[in-house]
């Protein structure tokens, strides 16, 4: 089954060809337009050998008459070419998937530019606090942490550049507002644990596990993967 995605606006060169070659890479659909209103019929006509042309009006919303008037663009498109099966999708609109995002936007803007602490360390003799700068300025960086774990996106660096080393010590990573905590033996974090801290040269995004995630290569359970870290308390065993 062959599906055409026409993606419209109201003016198709404000779709950037990242945005479009994005999804193409993704297989969102087989065949990807950039349109904008006036023309979906033309690439309707146009979509040879597809079972089902998707309409997406790449919005944030649209006005109930102009919904209207798509509704009825479509069935008269369906009625003139029967082979294909022609669905409009609802556009971008109040999906709180986009309100979040929206947010980690902000929330990585703000971070950013007012230099504000992603990492606070409370540890025997050892009480400060660590910014997105601070973080850059950590030697052994890890540009693409794809090079260690597959799959996953970001730049990290080593947990045991940032921890101190204390004989026999227990750390205890907070999230989420301190509503979640997580414990690990200090020697093994400061052996093998990494944190993700960067995206796209940006703070890492609350929906990636920022402002830290942190990732103990080999250890499989939840205390070797906890997102949204922005505190470490270090205590002697």
């Amino acid at each position: 089954m062959k599906t055409s995605l026409i993606i419209c606006t109201d003016d198709n060169e404000t779709l950037s060809d990242q945005f479009i070659d994005t999804l193409r890479e993704n297989q969102v659909a087989h065949r990807i337009i950039a349109s904008n209103f006036q023309e979906i019929e033309d690439h309707v006509q146009a979509s040879a050998n597809a079972d089902h042309i998707v309409v997406f009006p790449c919005v944030i919303g649209l006005s109930e008459a102009m919904h209207h008037t798509l509704q009825k663009r479509i069935g008269a498109l369906q009625t003139k070419y029967p082979q294909y099966s022609i669905h409009l999708a609802n556009p971008l609109g109040c999906d709180p998937r986009l309100i979040e995002m929206i947010h980690n936007r902000v929330s990585t803007a703000l971070k950013g530019t007012q230099n504000s602490p992603i990492l606070s360390i409370e540890a025997p003799g050892d009480m400060r606090t660590l910014c997105f700068e601070d973080f850059i300025a950590l030697p052994d960086q890890i540009p693409d942490i794809s090079t260690i774990l597959p799959g996953r996106k970001g730049v990290g660096v080593w947990v045991g550049a940032i921890l101190p080393d204390i004989s026999d010590g227990l750390a205890t990573f907070f999230a989420d507002d301190d509503r979640f905590s997580s414990h690990v033996a200090l020697s093994l974090v400061r052996e093998k644990g990494l944190f993700i801290y960067a995206m796209d040269g940006q703070p890492l995004p609350a929906s990636f596990g920022g402002p830290l995630r942190l990732l103990i290569p080999g250890h499989d359970d939840r205390c070797a993967n906890v997102k949204g870290v922005s505190r470490a308390v270090i205590s002697r065993g």
